[in-house]
């Protein structure tokens, strides 16, 4: 009899721990909180501003050449731009200059630094004939630009 006994017992130690396992509500709780505030602003980038291309003017150069005996004549645009800076202060890396032509094509001319507010570039007076317009678009570090500023078209 002292199995039977031993056999139950340990049947009932078995089952009232499953079931104590398995029925009672959690003991632990979480009691600490933290507060953090979220910042969901946006931020743009601000065009360059006063946009300028004052002071760019045409030169013609005539010269003879001795070896066919004709005379040649070359035209040179020197195209001059100013700007003020973006308002923008925050990761501002620089400046991409971009010539657009009438045709809608661009070519890149240059990247400056974000303390440039003025190029000069001399080109072959040609390219005065066909619209020219240069667009300024501020660069960041973190990959937004602006939306380009952009001249009306240079001509000789």
């Amino acid at each position: 009899m002292t199995g039977i006994r031993r056999s139950l017992l340990l049947l009932a130690v078995a089952l009232a721990t499953v079931l104590g396992l398995t029925i009672s509500p959690a003991q632990a709780s979480f009691t600490a909180r933290a507060a953090t505030t979220v910042d969901a602003s946006t931020l743009t980038v601000a065009p360059v501003t006063r946009l300028s291309t004052a002071g760019t003017y045409c030169t013609t150069t005539t010269y003879y050449n001795q070896w066919d005996g004709r005379s040649y004549t070359t035209r040179t645009l020197h195209g001059r731009g100013s700007w003020r800076p973006s308002a923008t202060t925050r990761g501002v890396t620089g400046y991409q200059l971009t010539a657009v032509f009438r045709d809608g094509s661009t070519q890149p001319i240059a990247t400056l630094s974000p303390g440039t507010t003025s190029f000069a570039q001399d080109i072959d007076g040609s390219y005065a004939d066909q619209g020219i317009r240069i667009r300024i678009t501020t660069l960041t570090s973190y990959g937004w630009t602006s939306v380009p500023a952009e001249t009306g078209p240079v001509t000789c």
